[in-house]
């Protein structure tokens, strides 16, 4: 029999259970831990989540078991989860939650959803994102360190463009080059990052790919410019992943990349409020920092 409990958050009632479910192996991290995270991160990820169309991935057993993906809003989720009816192509129209609070968070940390992926664009104008991302993916025999040399490049090119970036840890083996935008449509922020791409993989054949075929990339860090696209999600900053140990996509400085000894396992759900409490948000400001894209 299921040992449900019921909380109060935000004036929600909020039904949890399992909490001593072992969500990854390695550091024995458990499923109360991760609701725990996401109460007190909430301050610093809602403003990454708020008014964005969620997708849902299900780790109903943690980060090795099976996984499964979801857009509907479930049927049973509470009168209180809010959610915006989208067409759609296949299905007519999907009811997309909207994670817009802690009580919201804390329901799809119960679900088994350790991650928390949103669109590039928030309500009420889904068609002009609010972030562009570079997504610097190793591939093949590629990791970490190859990952970091061409956020490096990637650095001085927008530097030179005077374009204001914050790199963060994926969560996996990648970064990501984060830009605050306004004033685009993602044709724009598909032009502009496939320009600067395009240039540095150009510049670093030897390292760097655009090649979307995961064969063919060799082992070379992929330039990820499509990504960013209308309905396409990406994992959000203090976001937890999936793997082992239970890292967060962690905002970093980009100096933290001139280190050789920096690793994203680094960053996880048992440290990350220590870097924190030193740090403090690197992305307080960001969406305070958007900024028209220039024209080549």
């Amino acid at each position: 029999m299921e040992n449900v409990t019921y909380v109060n958050i935000e004036n929600h009632e909020v039904a949890i259970k399992n909490l001593a479910k072992v969500y990854s192996d390695k550091g024995r991290v458990l499923k109360g831990e991760v609701i725990e995270y996401y109460v007190k991160i909430a301050p610093l990820i809602l403003p990454h989540i708020h008014n964005k169309p969620f997708s849902m991935i299900h780790f109903p057993d943690g980060e090795s078991g099976k996984s499964f993906y979801q857009k509907q809003c479930p049927r049973e989720a509470p009168a209180w989860l809010k959610t915006v009816s989208l067409k759609s192509s296949v299905k007519g129209s999907i009811d997309w939650c909207l994670v817009n609070d802690t009580a919201s968070m804390v329901y799809m940390a119960n679900r088994g959803v350790i991650e928390m992926h949103t669109w590039f664009s928030r309500l009420p104008d889904l068609t002009a994102p609010d972030m562009a991302v570079i997504d610097l993916d190793p591939s093949g025999d590629t990791g970490f360190k190859e990952a970091v040399y061409i956020a490096r490049v990637f650095r001085s090119v927008l530097e030179q463009l005077n374009v204001y970036s914050v790199p963060k840890t994926s969560g996996g083996r990648g970064l990501h080059i984060c830009i605050p935008v306004k004033n685009a449509d993602f044709n724009r922020v598909q032009e502009f990052l496939k320009h600067i791409c395009i240039s540095v993989a150009a510049t670093y054949p030897q390292r760097a790919t655009m090649e979307r075929s995961v064969i063919k990339r060799g082992d070379k860090i992929y330039l990820d410019a499509v990504q960013n696209a209308q309905g396409k999600t990406i994992t959000a900053p203090y976001s937890l992943r999936a793997r082992p140990h239970i890292p967060v996509s962690t905002p970093l400085e980009w100096d933290e990349l001139l280190s050789d000894t920096l690793m994203p396992a680094d960053f996880t759900i048992r440290n990350i409020f220590a870097r924190i409490s030193e740090k403090g948000d690197l992305l307080k400001d960001f969406y305070k920092k958007a900024q028209e894209l220039p024209k080549f």
